[in-house]
């Protein structure tokens, strides 16, 4: 009876692992034809036209396929997105290869809201290739459909290019207070970012300072992010004029697509001064706050046919900061920064979002997802500010356009205001329009022009600030102690994409002008006039975390002195608005 049974054995055993192999066979099979198609998908050369297509525009042709297999791939450093790079630059990406853990397969499955035995719905696929793109510690990704032969089934494999992940920027005032960040964005490959930021003054007491920080991308595949801090370098909530310290948690679920129905965030931090500068007991302003906020909301219409992009979210949001310690001046006693702010706010959204694939937007080459569609929002609620209980009611609505040559606009007008015994209090208009033309050729090189305009206006103020100018609006300057009732910007931006490159890093010259006029409704009839031009350059590496970097001189003929002067800026991570943002938390309209 034994020989029998071994035989049995043997064979079922060996049949399963032939079956294995051949199921081994078959993924390999299709995954290296699907990652020979992602690399065509996210490589091009400098002479390439841009690109300008539908982010379903690969997936319609297999909707309503059951998926079968999910599987997930991953590009090393070696291969780049400009095609065969110099034999220096492939000699760094091995080594990089080297040092570099590429994100785990685990955690990319963390990321996917896809999942095997459901229906294929392109946009669906769309919206997770996009929010793939849009982890810092991932360069570019592409989904891959695979026909599965004689079914209605597919195979997908999901397909991600790293970025090399430890990164570091320098800034502060030079040599007498420098400021040094180092962090990793993937630590181990599972989306877990470390932060540790040091700064050394002269004129501080200690001397030195530093801020500490962990975030998890997805946390436990819940598509929320995590955050604790630490920091004694005003990089909290920082409401005051004091350097502050300050501890926190941040948890932060976005609506990741519209077929997603949950999003929400909370929020605690404690915060307070410290008299590191020394300044004498009776100019320092000794407070201490606590921050709390909550919101929740709910998106409808997730069942909806897949190309009916139509939603309705609604949302609830309570906030709390009470001060545990106020500064105890007779100017801060009514100023609504130093005192108790708390609120509850519901609001309701209507929109309908779609996005488009280019490049040279902020990017040098890399994927750049842009949205289009329009988004309501009004937003009711109840706020206390300086002992007052207030209700509040606001508007606002984004409108954006695109063309099929890669150009595109949008439009953004919002309208609040506080509301006591039946009258207006603290009440503001604005509006901005920008507009980016397509990206032309021009050999090796792309040109884009960009431009902005922005208006905005307040009335019956009461605990708001007046107006403002920073850096936003015009670099390097900033006017805040005029008191303007309304203000008008305008500005433009050409930048030229060189296929200049020197061990990876790519440059981009441009050159700008900013103008803003402002207007003082309790002063007789006094309009205030600012310029700004501009130029410098855009420099980046697709390889390194570091985003676009900027380096800007500016000329500004008057500032809130009267006087000329050239100012000096540096930027990091400059890039297009958040495109994984279909709704956000209920909030109160802000303004400078």
């Amino acid at each position: 009876m034994r020989t029998p049974l071994i035989i049995f054995l043997l064979l079922f055993f060996s049949i399963r692992g032939f079956s294995q192999d051949k199921d081994d066979s078959v993924k390999t099979s299709v995954t290296k034809k699907a990652l020979n198609e992602g690399i065509k998908l996210i490589t091009r050369s400098s002479r390439d036209s841009v690109l300008v297509e539908k982010s379903t525009e690969q997936f319609l042709p297999f909707e309503g396929k059951v998926i079968r297999n999910i599987y997930v791939q991953s590009i090393g450093f070696e291969k780049s997105i400009y095609g065969n790079e110099k034999p220096l630059n492939q000699k760094i990406g091995r080594a990089a290869n080297k040092v570099h853990t590429n994100t785990r397969e685990r955690t990319i499955r963390q990321h996917l809201f896809i999942r095997p035995n459901e229906r294929l719905n392109p946009y669906k696929l769309g919206d997770n290739e996009r929010f793939l793109r849009e982890r810092d510690f991932i360069l570019d990704s592409r989904l891959v459909v695979s026909q599965v032969e004689d079914t209605d089934s597919v195979d997908i494999t999901v397909i991600t290019r790293d970025v090399f992940a430890i990164g570091m920027s320098a800034g502060g005032s030079f040599p007498s207070a420098p400021r040094l960040s180092l962090y990793h964005a993937n630590l181990g490959g599972r989306a877990q970012r470390i932060q540790v930021n040091f700064l050394l003054d002269q004129d501080r007491s200690p001397k030195s300072g530093y801020g500490v920080s962990f975030q998890k991308s997805s946390f436990l595949g819940t598509f929320a992010d995590l955050e604790l801090f630490y920091t004694e370098l005003n990089e909290g909530s920082s409401v005051g004029e004091e350097t502050e310290f300050a501890t926190g948690i941040i948890i932060d679920r976005k609506l990741v697509s519209p077929y997603s129905r949950i999003a929400g965030g909370a929020q605690w931090s404690r915060n307070w001064s410290k008299n590191v500068y020394s300044r004498p007991d009776s100019s320092f302003l000794d407070y201490s706050y606590d921050l709390f906020d909550l919101w929740v909301g709910y998106n409808l219409g997730v069942n909806k046919a897949f190309s009916n992009r139509k939603r309705t979210f609604l949302a609830l949001r309570i906030f709390d900061g009470y001060f545990t310690k106020s500064p105890e001046t007779d100017a801060t006693r009514n100023n609504r920064i130093y005192n108790d702010s708390r609120g509850i706010l519901g609001a309701i959204t209507l929109y309908k979002r779609d996005f488009f694939k280019t490049q040279y937007v902020f990017g040098f080459g890399r994927t750049e997802d842009v949205p289009y569609g329009y988004s309501f929002t009004g937003t009711a609620g109840i706020v206390r500010q300086l002992n007052s209980q207030r209700p509040y009611l606001g508007i606002d609505f984004d409108y954006s356009k695109a063309f099929n040559n890669g150009g595109f606009y949008s439009i953004n007008v919002d309208a609040a205001s506080y509301f006591k015994s039946s009258n207006f209090e603290d009440a503001i208009i604005s509006s901005t329009f920008s507009y980016f033309t397509q990206a032309w050729n021009l050999g090796a090189y792309k040109v884009r022009n960009s431009a902005n305009i922005g208006f905005a206006r307040i009335f019956y103020p009461f605990a708001s600030d007046w107006l403002q100018i920073d850096s936003s609006i015009i670099p390097d300057l900033r006017v805040r102690d005029f008191q303007a009732s309304s203000r008008v910007n305008f500005g433009t931006t050409t930048t030229l994409y060189t296929p200049w490159s020197v061990l990876g890093f790519r440059v981009a010259p441009f050159l700008a002008i900013n103008l803003a006029r402002m207007n003082c409704s309790l002063c007789e009839n006094e309009t205030r006039d600012f310029t700004g031009f501009s130029g410098g350059i855009r420099i980046r590496n697709e390889n390194l975390i570091f985003g676009t970097m900027e380096i800007r001189m500016t000329y500004i003929p008057n500032d809130e002195s009267g006087e000329s002067k050239f100012g000096f800026s540096f930027r990091q991570n400059l890039r297009f608005r958040d495109s994984d943002t279909f709704v956000t938390a209920p909030s109160l309209i802000q303004y400078n």
